[in-house]
């Protein structure tokens, strides 16, 4: 069990950075669940993916602006430069205090890199102080020595390239539970793991039972949407999952009892979700 730790007050509009040096770690489905909650407390937030696959757009039926590195360019003299790329995003997260809309980009695990390329060309750390607004960034990892790696190599660059944004570590306990796995690591990896737990906030994303998770992967709503299936004695959830009641039943409680946890969690740190869904 995780320690409560504080973090610093929002009420919105708010940046919000989904990243980790590493990919199928769980950024989508933790970018999904922080969707979910602007959604059910009536919050508005622009989406943005710097990630060539496109998943967040497919896995939460919602507008995405995709952030993608052009292929060619005009010229072969032409560089790629950084900035560039998330100048929309960027636009979008400092013009927060006049437009009262939240952001929200998720960043390919390749593209982690070039993403702090960009921010440390634009100085964005800067803008965070002298347009105050605040940016959490959440890093996700899941169980392993790889994946416990990843983690503090990119909290590293978070402190050293946006140390005015508030990191959140994310424990998807999609490949076991993190904490109890960081045991077995090697004992340089298991402590910078367990410093960096004790000094970061933490949430912890549970597992959920793989059948349902398959299901929920292929539909391309939101978690509260499935939830919402029950009202009609469940058929929209038989007829979108072609199953049959048993198993349209088993999707939504499972789906629903996972959300409902991550609705917590997510809560805890933008507290501001919690109070409009109280609302």
């Amino acid at each position: 069990m995780h320690v409560e730790k504080k973090t610093s007050g929002a009420n919105g509009p708010i940046g919000l950075v989904v990243t980790a040096d590493d990919g199928g770690v769980g950024k989508t489905t933790l970018a999904v669940q922080v969707v979910t909650g602007f959604v059910l407390a009536g919050k508005p937030l622009d989406l943005f993916q710097m990630d060539s696959k496109g998943k967040l757009a497919a896995k939460s039926g919602e507008k995405v602006v995709d952030l993608l590195v052009p292929d060619h360019r005009e010229n072969r003299g032409d560089e790629l430069v950084a900035s560039d790329i998330i100048v929309p995003w960027y636009r979008a997260v400092t013009a927060m205090p006049e437009s009262g809309r939240s952001t929200l980009i998720e960043v390919g695990g390749a593209m982690a890199g070039l993403f702090h390329s960009a921010i440390t060309d634009l100085d964005l750390d800067e803008d965070i102080t002298t347009l105050n607004f605040q940016v959490v960034v959440f890093v996700v990892c899941k169980a392993g020595e790889d994946s416990a790696i990843q983690l503090c190599r990119e909290l590293r660059r978070i402190e050293r390239n946006l140390p005015n944004a508030q990191p959140v570590i994310v424990l998807n306990a999609v490949a076991g539970d993190p904490m109890k796995a960081a045991a077995f690591l090697a004992d340089d990896t298991r402590k910078s793991f367990a410093a960096a737990v004790k000094r970061h906030p933490t949430i912890e994303m549970p597992r959920v039972n793989p059948r349902s998770m398959a299901i929920y992967e292929r539909l391309h709503v939101l978690p509260s949407t499935i939830v919402s299936w029950h009202v009609d004695n469940y058929a929209e959830a038989i007829r979108r999952t072609g199953g049959r009641r048993d198993e349209a039943k088993i999707l939504v409680k499972d789906i629903a009892e996972w959300s409902a946890v991550m609705q917590d969690e997510i809560g805890r740190i933008l507290p501001f979700l919690a109070g409009g869904r109280d609302g």
